[in-house]
C-alpha cells in the first residue's frame, strides 16, 4: 500500500465513522417509535406492570441517548477515539488470553517432558534447575496464582494451604505486598507463561560440555 492511498484512507476515516453513526441513529429511531407505540390496555393502567413497563422503557431511552452521545464524539474527535478502541480491544484480547494456573501446569509438564528426553550430562542447568525449583514448590504446594484480567502472577506462598499451624494461619505472618515482587516466579501474557518460556531456551544444549 501508498502512502498516499494510506492518506486518503485516513482521511476517509471520519466519514466511515459518520456514516456508521447516522445508521445506529437510524436504527435506533425506529426502535424508539416502536417502543412509543406500545400502549397499555386500560385494565394494566397503574399497576405495576405499567410501572415494569415504563421501568423498561425508560432504559431504552437512557442507553439510546448513551450510544448516540458516543456516535457524536466518535464523530467529531475520530483519532482519539480510534485509540480508545484500540486500547479497548487490546485490553479484551489480553483478557481472553490470560493464562491460567491449568495453562501454567500444561506448560510446565511439557517442558518437563521435553527435558527428561534429555540426557542429564546434555541438559542446559538453567532449564534443569528451573523445572526441579518448580516441581519441588509444587511438591510442596506453594505456587499460587493472582490474576489481573490481562496479565497473571505465578508466586509462592509460605505453606500449603491444607496446613494449619499458627505460622500458616496468622494473618500478621502472611505475605508482605511490598516484597511481593520477591516471590513471583513466573509472569503469564498471551497465552503463556514467559519465565518458564525463557528458562527453556535451548533446554538440550549444556555449554560445558562444548
Amino acid at each position: 500500500m501508498s502512502i498516499n492511498s494510506g492518506a486518503r484512507g485516513f482521511r476517509r476515516a471520519p466519514s466511515l465513522i459518520r456514516n456508521s453513526f447516522d445508521q445506529i441513529k437510524t436504527r435506533y429511531a425506529g426502535f424508539q417509535s416502536r417502543i412509543d407505540s406500545i400502549t397499555i390496555p386500560e385494565r394494566y393502567k397503574g399497576t405495576i406492570l405499567e410501572k415494569w413497563a415504563t421501568y423498561w422503557k425508560n432504559l431504552v431511552i437512557d442507553y439510546k441517548e448513551m450510544v448516540i452521545d458516543t456516535g457524536r464524539t466518535m464523530r467529531d474527535r475520530p483519532v482519539r477515539s480510534g485509540v480508545y478502541l484500540s486500547l479497548l480491544a487490546s485490553a479484551t484480547y489480553a483478557g481472553a488470553k490470560n493464562p491460567s494456573e491449568t495453562d501454567f501446569y500444561d506448560q510446565y509438564r511439557r517442558a518437563y517432558n521435553e527435558l527428561s528426553l534429555v540426557h542429564p550430562t546434555c541438559q542446559n542447568p538453567v532449564a534443569s534447575q528451573h523445572i526441579t525449583f518448580l516441581e519441588r514448590c509444587h511438591n510442596e504446594g506453594i505456587i499460587r496464582r493472582l490474576s489481573l484480567g490481562v496479565v497473571s502472577f505465578m508466586w509462592l506462598d509460605n505453606y500449603d494451604r491444607g496446613l494449619a499451624i499458627y505460622k500458616a494461619v496468622c494473618p500478621y505472618l502472611q505475605p508482605r505486598y511490598l516484597t511481593f515482587h520477591q516471590r513471583i516466579v513466573d509472569v503469564g501474557f498471551n497465552g503463556k507463561f514467559w519465565t518458564l518460556e525463557r528458562k527453556m531456551v535451548d533446554y538440550d544444549i549444556n555449554e560445558e560440555n562444548l
